[in-house]
């Protein structure tokens, strides 16, 4: 009997010091390297929110919810940078983005009811935030190619039938306030950087002509108000303010529009490609700084106070440049941020 008992502690003791059964560590990379940290609580995501500071962030967030974990690390990296305002492109699910903003107190939601797929949503702080309204720009015009050159009368066909989703807003610290025309965008992708005013079909054209819309809009009809133009300009080409995209807000030399607007990240483009926002992480094309954040002359003035960046996400998350793009997003957000 003393024998059998021997044995049975023997037996209890290995299984006790095997694990038996438990659950199995969580693998943030899927390389079953036992690694048993939150892959989700993100210790190097930054915390943007400054007192008194307005923070913008615009992100195309690739056919979101893309990955069985996008909602997860979005939604964690978004309560981390706790910016103001964000404005997002390819929601591919409403029902998802919805849901996780829902989980998230301090924030609310509205999202555009004419891009159908791939559409916009902006999601705003409560505590600085006021809702005012929103307005689709040209989305009662054709979304066809006419052949003709008067691209006004089919602007949503200029805009790939995703009009510019226009979003006025109060922020406020409850000492200080702002009025904000947040207006934006998801152009039309591919292409080059050649506009042939010959080929209405042609993807640079289209982009230019959305850019010549927009800052004729802008001019004549929100020239006293404040106004902050971003999203995703797909500048195929030239990473340049010629490239015909961006010429009427940036190239001064040659549109007089141009000196009505400041891309915020104007030394974003004229750096290196190593800091663009899209790095073509999972493709075989060239890095290019697609996400743009413009301010109009009224902007000016609190301009003087602002910093704008590219958050870039491996770093960030952790994660690999693959894993960023396939289970997050092949863009990186841009942020501006200024005081009122």
């Amino acid at each position: 009997m003393e024998k059998l008992i021997k044995k049975l502690l023997i037996v209890f003791f290995i299984i006790s010091c095997s694990g038996g059964g438990g659950s199995a560590p969580t693998d943030s990379d899927g390389s079953g390297n036992g690694d048993t940290t939150n892959p989700y609580e993100l210790p190097n995501a930054i915390n943007y929110n400054i007192a008194n500071q307005v923070e913008v962030v615009t992100w195309n967030i690739r056919q979101f919810p893309q990955h069985s974990t996008s909602v997860d690390y979005v939604k964690n990296l978004l309560e981390k940078w706790n910016a103001d305002i964000y404005f997002f492109q390819e929601i591919n699910s409403e029902s998802s983005l919805i849901a996780m903003v829902n989980s998230m107190p301090n924030y609310s939601y509205v999202v555009d009811e004419e891009s159908g797929n791939l559409g916009f949503a902006l999601v705003y702080k409560n505590e600085h935030i006021t809702y005012n309204s929103k307005n689709e720009l040209w989305a009662d015009t054709p979304n066809n190619d006419d052949g003709d050159s008067d691209y006004e009368n089919n602007a949503s066909y200029q805009f790939a039938d995703r009009p510019p989703m226009e979003n006025y807003l109060t922020w406020t610290d409850g000492t200080k306030s702002i009025d904000l025309y947040v207006i934006g965008v998801h152009y039309k992708c591919c292409g080059d950087d050649t506009y042939d005013v010959n080929d209405t079909s042609d993807e640079t054209t289209r982009r230019h002509h959305a850019s010549l819309l927009l800052t004729d809009y802008i001019v004549n009809n929100r020239a006293n108000d404040n106004v902050i133009v971003l999203g995703d300009f797909n500048n195929t080409g030239s990473q340049s303010v010629t490239n015909p995209t961006l010429s009427p807000f940036a190239d001064q030399n040659n549109y007089d529009t141009a000196s009505s607007f400041k891309m915020t990240d104007l030394s974003i483009l004229q750096g290196p490609a190593t800091g663009y926002s899209w790095q073509g992480w999972t493709s075989s094309y060239d890095a290019a700084h697609f996400d743009h954040i413009i301010i109009n002359q009224s902007m000016f003035t609190v301009d003087a106070t602002s910093a704008t960046s590219v958050i870039a996400l491996p770093t960030e998350t952790g994660l690999s440049n693959s894993n960023v793009s396939n289970r997050i997003s092949d863009h990186q957000p841009v942020i501006y941020r200024f005081y009122p």
